[in-house]
Protein backbone atom coordinates (compact mmCIF):
# COMPACT_ATOMS: atom_id res chain seq x y z
CA UNK A 1 0.00 0.00 0.00
CA UNK A 2 1.63 3.43 -0.82
CA UNK A 3 1.86 6.76 1.20
CA UNK A 4 -0.93 8.23 -1.16
CA UNK A 5 -3.41 5.10 -0.37
CA UNK A 6 -2.34 5.29 3.37
CA UNK A 7 -3.25 9.11 3.57
CA UNK A 8 -6.83 8.53 1.92
CA UNK A 9 -7.56 6.17 4.22
CA UNK A 10 -6.59 8.43 6.89
CA UNK A 11 -8.96 11.23 5.85
CA UNK A 12 -11.75 8.80 5.26
CA UNK A 13 -11.68 7.49 9.32
CA UNK A 14 -11.51 10.95 10.51
CA UNK A 15 -14.29 12.21 8.04
CA UNK A 16 -16.05 9.09 9.88
CA UNK A 17 -15.65 9.73 13.28
CA UNK A 18 -16.29 13.19 12.43
CA UNK A 19 -19.57 12.16 10.99
CA UNK A 20 -20.61 10.04 13.83
CA UNK A 21 -19.88 12.68 16.74
CA UNK A 22 -21.82 15.09 14.98
CA UNK A 23 -24.72 13.15 14.34
CA UNK A 24 -24.44 11.74 18.13
CA UNK A 25 -24.22 15.62 19.43
CA UNK A 26 -27.77 16.35 16.88
CA UNK A 27 -29.20 13.47 18.29
CA UNK A 28 -28.63 14.61 22.34
CA UNK A 29 -31.76 15.73 23.87
CA UNK A 30 -32.20 19.36 24.78
CA UNK A 31 -32.02 19.53 28.19
CA UNK A 32 -35.31 21.06 29.59
CA UNK A 33 -35.70 23.70 32.39
CA UNK A 34 -37.38 22.20 35.33
CA UNK A 35 -40.29 23.50 36.78
CA UNK A 36 -40.44 26.97 38.12
CA UNK A 37 -40.83 27.42 41.90
CA UNK A 38 -44.21 28.65 43.01
CA UNK A 39 -44.63 32.35 43.86
CA UNK A 40 -45.83 33.06 47.32
CA UNK A 41 -49.65 34.77 47.48
CA UNK A 42 -49.33 38.57 47.20
CA UNK A 43 -49.66 40.12 49.94
CA UNK A 44 -52.52 42.63 51.43
CA UNK A 45 -53.06 45.22 49.10
CA UNK A 46 -52.17 48.43 51.82
CA UNK A 47 -51.14 46.20 54.71
CA UNK A 48 -48.40 47.70 56.44
CA UNK A 49 -46.71 46.00 59.22
CA UNK A 50 -47.13 47.10 63.10
CA UNK A 51 -43.43 46.78 65.10
CA UNK A 52 -45.42 44.49 66.79
CA UNK A 53 -46.41 42.66 63.45
CA UNK A 54 -42.94 42.38 62.42
CA UNK A 55 -41.87 40.38 65.26
CA UNK A 56 -45.03 38.25 64.53
CA UNK A 57 -43.46 38.08 61.19
CA UNK A 58 -40.01 36.76 62.28
CA UNK A 59 -41.23 34.24 64.94
CA UNK A 60 -43.72 32.64 62.24
CA UNK A 61 -40.74 32.20 59.91
CA UNK A 62 -39.13 30.23 62.70
CA UNK A 63 -41.99 28.13 62.91
CA UNK A 64 -42.54 28.02 59.57
CA UNK A 65 -38.92 25.82 58.72
CA UNK A 66 -39.87 23.59 61.52
CA UNK A 67 -43.65 22.70 60.87
CA UNK A 68 -44.81 19.76 59.10
CA UNK A 69 -48.12 21.09 58.62
CA UNK A 70 -49.50 24.71 58.85
CA UNK A 71 -53.63 25.06 59.31
CA UNK A 72 -56.14 28.11 59.88
CA UNK A 73 -58.94 26.90 61.53
CA UNK A 74 -61.86 28.31 64.43
CA UNK A 75 -60.37 27.11 67.77
CA UNK A 76 -63.53 25.35 69.43
CA UNK A 77 -62.08 24.19 73.01
CA UNK A 78 -60.26 21.81 75.00
CA UNK A 79 -60.22 18.40 75.96
CA UNK A 80 -58.50 17.54 79.15
CA UNK A 81 -57.75 13.35 79.99
CA UNK A 82 -55.12 11.43 81.22
CA UNK A 83 -52.97 11.15 78.21
CA UNK A 84 -53.29 15.23 78.50
CA UNK A 85 -55.07 18.49 77.16
CA UNK A 86 -56.58 18.08 73.30
CA UNK A 87 -57.61 21.73 71.55
CA UNK A 88 -59.49 21.37 69.01
CA UNK A 89 -60.52 23.08 65.65
CA UNK A 90 -63.20 23.38 62.92
CA UNK A 91 -63.41 24.75 59.54
CA UNK A 92 -59.65 23.71 58.57
CA UNK A 93 -57.85 24.85 55.92
CA UNK A 94 -54.33 23.63 55.41
CA UNK A 95 -51.35 25.45 53.76
CA UNK A 96 -49.66 23.79 51.36
CA UNK A 97 -45.54 24.32 51.10
CA UNK A 98 -45.55 23.16 47.37
CA UNK A 99 -47.82 24.86 45.97
CA UNK A 100 -47.90 28.24 48.46
CA UNK A 101 -52.01 28.08 49.10
CA UNK A 102 -53.95 27.58 51.34
CA UNK A 103 -56.19 24.31 50.54
CA UNK A 104 -60.49 24.66 50.67
CA UNK A 105 -61.59 24.28 54.60
CA UNK A 106 -62.58 20.82 55.42
CA UNK A 107 -65.59 20.02 57.63
CA UNK A 108 -64.34 18.50 60.17
CA UNK A 109 -62.84 18.62 63.93
CA UNK A 110 -58.90 18.03 64.14
CA UNK A 111 -57.33 17.71 67.41
CA UNK A 112 -54.04 18.83 68.73
CA UNK A 113 -51.82 17.87 71.39
CA UNK A 114 -50.08 19.86 73.82
CA UNK A 115 -46.47 19.31 73.73
CA UNK A 116 -44.10 21.39 75.02
CA UNK A 117 -46.52 24.39 76.33
CA UNK A 118 -49.77 24.88 77.11
CA UNK A 119 -51.15 28.34 75.24
CA UNK A 120 -53.22 30.65 77.48
CA UNK A 121 -57.16 30.01 76.26
CA UNK A 122 -59.41 33.26 75.91
CA UNK A 123 -62.92 32.82 76.35
CA UNK A 124 -65.59 33.56 74.22
CA UNK A 125 -66.92 35.96 77.00
CA UNK A 126 -63.96 37.49 77.79
CA UNK A 127 -62.42 37.96 74.75
CA UNK A 128 -64.27 41.72 73.68
CA UNK A 129 -62.74 42.88 77.22
CA UNK A 130 -59.71 41.86 76.88
CA UNK A 131 -59.11 43.81 72.93
CA UNK A 132 -60.42 46.37 75.20
CA UNK A 133 -57.65 45.88 77.75
CA UNK A 134 -54.77 44.63 75.51
CA UNK A 135 -55.27 45.25 71.48
CA UNK A 136 -51.65 43.88 71.48
CA UNK A 137 -50.44 41.99 73.88
CA UNK A 138 -52.63 38.38 72.45
CA UNK A 139 -50.45 38.90 69.61
CA UNK A 140 -46.86 39.68 71.19
CA UNK A 141 -45.90 41.13 74.52
CA UNK A 142 -44.05 44.31 73.17
CA UNK A 143 -42.70 44.87 76.63
CA UNK A 144 -41.10 41.94 77.34
CA UNK A 145 -40.00 41.04 73.66
CA UNK A 146 -41.51 37.76 73.35
CA UNK A 147 -44.41 35.87 72.22
CA UNK A 148 -47.53 35.07 73.66
CA UNK A 149 -49.27 31.88 72.93
CA UNK A 150 -52.80 32.06 72.85
CA UNK A 151 -55.90 30.83 71.27
CA UNK A 152 -59.16 32.72 70.70
CA UNK A 153 -62.26 30.22 71.39
CA UNK A 154 -64.65 30.92 68.23
CA UNK A 155 -62.11 32.60 66.10
CA UNK A 156 -59.85 31.55 63.37
CA UNK A 157 -56.33 30.53 64.61
CA UNK A 158 -53.02 30.52 62.66
CA UNK A 159 -51.43 27.01 63.97
CA UNK A 160 -48.19 25.30 62.99
CA UNK A 161 -48.25 21.26 64.21
CA UNK A 162 -45.63 18.73 64.13
CA UNK A 163 -46.83 15.53 62.95
CA UNK A 164 -46.30 12.06 64.58
CA UNK A 165 -47.18 8.71 65.03
CA UNK A 166 -47.53 6.47 68.00
CA UNK A 167 -46.49 2.94 67.21
CA UNK A 168 -47.93 1.78 70.78
CA UNK A 169 -51.37 3.21 70.31
CA UNK A 170 -51.14 2.67 66.22
CA UNK A 171 -52.33 6.42 65.48
CA UNK A 172 -51.32 9.64 63.93
CA UNK A 173 -51.25 12.79 66.15
CA UNK A 174 -50.34 16.76 65.89
CA UNK A 175 -48.70 18.25 68.46
CA UNK A 176 -48.91 22.30 68.94
CA UNK A 177 -45.11 23.97 67.75
CA UNK A 178 -46.93 27.68 67.49
CA UNK A 179 -50.38 29.53 67.27
CA UNK A 180 -51.53 33.11 66.34
CA UNK A 181 -55.14 34.38 66.47
CA UNK A 182 -56.96 35.84 63.52
CA UNK A 183 -58.24 39.30 65.00
CA UNK A 184 -58.51 42.73 64.02
CA UNK A 185 -55.58 43.36 65.77
CA UNK A 186 -53.18 40.25 65.10
CA UNK A 187 -54.43 39.49 61.71
CA UNK A 188 -52.08 36.84 61.89
CA UNK A 189 -52.98 34.91 58.38
CA UNK A 190 -51.90 38.49 56.76
CA UNK A 191 -49.21 38.68 58.51
CA UNK A 192 -48.62 34.99 57.52
CA UNK A 193 -48.34 36.35 53.90
CA UNK A 194 -45.59 39.21 54.35
CA UNK A 195 -43.68 36.48 56.13
CA UNK A 196 -44.18 34.29 53.04
CA UNK A 197 -42.48 37.11 50.72
CA UNK A 198 -39.76 37.65 53.05
CA UNK A 199 -38.87 34.28 52.14
CA UNK A 200 -39.00 34.62 48.66
CA UNK A 201 -36.70 37.47 49.18
CA UNK A 202 -33.36 36.99 48.64
CA UNK A 203 -32.42 39.77 50.82
CA UNK A 204 -34.57 39.03 53.29
CA UNK A 205 -32.19 36.96 55.35
CA UNK A 206 -30.30 39.72 55.78
CA UNK A 207 -33.23 42.23 57.37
Amino acid sequence: MDDRTRTALRCGCLALMGGLWLAACAKAPAVKPGPAAPAPPPPPAGFVMKPYQRSMCEAMRASYERAGEIILGVFEGIRRAESGTAYYFKDVSRFNKETLSWEPPLDLMMEVRRARFEPEIIRRDEFKRLVDLDKVGICWDVKGASHNVFLVEGRKNLVFLEPGYDDAAGRSYRNLLDAYPETRECRAADVFLMMLQDLATPSSASR
